[in-house]
């Protein structure tokens, strides 16, 4: 019956201290022994941390390991059973004769290894019993159990620590929801995020409360238990211009049912801020940067545009000198004058359009429109004479979501690199080509100029990096973003013939 009172008291120890307590208090009465020690081990040596004996022993004490039976049982995680302490070599004589001692039991204790010892002292020579034997044993698998559970709780806290002071480091709040009740167990700063005091209740309609109502209807798809594609979400709330970031995880029980929703929020309005400043000033150096090639091409322009002017007025005046003899020329003259404008009128807009305003809405393209119109743009602003231009567009290709200005600013761009760099040579062809390439489209600009050097190539799309003169060395650098904000990739490759090749990956799903 000792035992077994033992035993339940050991399964509520919370502590070391407790179980040492327990072991003081209850080995004597259920082993009958004289005297009772709780060894502990510290690093190479023995610690006797406590005794409950008819005469001191040992407490407060610390002996190597290899010179005491305590330290024996747990080097060899064996129960050491000594009728007759003078007559067993494991016994150090000299520390004994003047202890009461004359037989003891020695049981190691485990946790994952034999961490500890327990030791029995009887005052006269005597045999143990089985039964003894069993008991003290018994006590020593409970002491056992109970020093695994104090250190599975004593790691769990610890873990427990850690998870709080990550959360709290990365502005973290963590929740866990119950999907059968609704009730959320969350830390004080993921209450703190939904504007709730620690003490305070929180359920699901505490938190979809808390969030904006345009935002609320995802939000609670997302904390059901219906199948989701995914479970991170940014939501605005109701009360203030503030966003958090919930990412959450389905929990299930042993047949498969969803229980429970965990997850972590926290706040990432800076974030967006950040984001949106970025946004703004990133198109307004891509306009920048448009208005600078158009300055750079002015000649160019002005050329294209003078033709169909002077075009226009020329039939105008033939057709004030045709007025009065033939009418019906005169009609023709003026129509003809009107198609000249209109041309004059549509060069322009390609311009507008290039120039742009920052960055516009994605909108669904065809890609083989885009890319006439690119090239028609390069006609207009670019001095290629002799240079061949080839457009190779895969038949049947999807239409795409994308910022038609900043890819066509991105294919515009390539091209002009490429029929300038071929400036002097023999042969100049540049081949635009657009293909599907699994789940994205791949446009991809050749030409047969010399290439680009190693130390050219390394240094592509580093901002302001040029070999222009007069350059801003920001277009190739805005080209590499833009690929990037549209979740593609632009990258260079030297032909195998001599030149080079650029490759603008565009995922479809955008």
């Amino acid at each position: 019956m000792a035992l077994v009172a033992a035993v339940e008291q050991l399964a509520a120890a919370a502590a070391l201290a407790d179980i040492i307590a327990i072991v003081r208090s209850t080995a004597r009465a259920i082993s009958g022994a004289d005297g009772v020690c709780v060894v502990l081990r510290d690093g190479e040596r023995c610690h006797y941390v406590d005794e409950n004996a008819i005469a001191p022993l040992w407490k407060g004490k610390r002996f190597p390991l290899a010179t005491c039976l305590s330290g024996w049982c747990m080097l060899n995680d064996q129960t050491a059973v000594i009728p007759d302490i003078y007559s067993d070599p494991r016994i150090p004589y000299d520390a004994y004769r003047p202890t009461f001692v004359k037989s003891m039991i020695m049981v190691p204790v485990h946790a994952d290894r034999p961490i500890a010892a327990i030791g029995f002292y009887w005052g006269q020579i005597r045999a143990f019993s089985a039964g003894e034997l069993a008991l003290i044993e018994a006590l020593g698998r409970s002491v056992s159990a109970a020093l695994a559970a104090v250190k599975a709780q004593e790691n769990l806290r610890e873990s427990e620590h850690r998870l709080a002071l990550a959360l709290e480091a990365g502005g973290l709040g963590a929740f866990e929801l119950q999907l059968e009740s609704g009730a959320i167990d969350a830390t004080a700063s993921c209450k703190a995020l939904f504007g709730k005091a620690p003490g305070e209740a929180f359920s699901r309609e505490d938190l979809l409360a808390a969030i904006h109502p345009d935002d609320r209807e995802t939000a609670a798809r997302v904390l059901s238990a219906g199948p989701q594609p995914g479970r991170n979400a940014v939501y605005r709330l109701q009360d203030r211009p503030t966003r958090l970031e919930l990412a959450g995880r389905l929990v299930l029980d042993e047949g498969g049912v969803p229980v429970a929703i965990t997850g972590v929020v926290r706040d990432v309005t800076e974030r967006f801020e950040a984001q949106e400043k970025h946004d703004a000033l990133l198109g307004q150096l891509l306009r920048a940067a448009r208005l600078n090639d158009l300055g750079a091409m002015a000649s160019a322009l002005a050329h294209e545009l003078n033709q169909p002017l002077a075009a226009g007025t020329n039939y105008l005046k033939a057709a004030e000198r045709l007025l009065a003899k033939d009418p019906e020329q005169a009609v023709r003259a003026i129509s003809k004058a009107g198609g000249q404008f209109l041309r004059t009128k549509e060069i322009i807009q390609r311009i507008r359009g290039f120039v742009g305003q920052g960055q516009n809405p994605k909108t669904s393209e065809d890609l083989e429109q885009l890319c006439h119109d690119v090239l028609e743009l390069v006609r207009v602003t670019t001095s290629n004479d002799g240079t061949q231009i080839y457009l190779k567009v895969e038949i049947g290709l999807p239409r795409i979501e994308i910022d038609k200005v900043q890819i066509g600013q991105v294919l515009f761009n390539l091209i002009r690199n490429a029929v300038e760099a071929m400036d002097g040579q023999a042969l100049r062809q540049v081949i635009l080509s657009v293909a599907r390439g699994g789940d994205a489209i791949v446009f991809c600009v050749a030409d047969s100029g010399p290439g680009l050097a190693p130390d050219i190539a390394a240094h592509l799309f580093m901002p302001f990096h040029t070999t222009k003169e007069g350059g801003m060395g920001v277009g190739l650098s805005l080209c590499h973003k833009i690929a990037e904000n549209h979740g593609g990739k632009l990258w260079h490759e030297p032909n195998a013939n001599g030149g080079a090749t650029f490759y603008l990956r565009l995922p479809l799903n955008g």
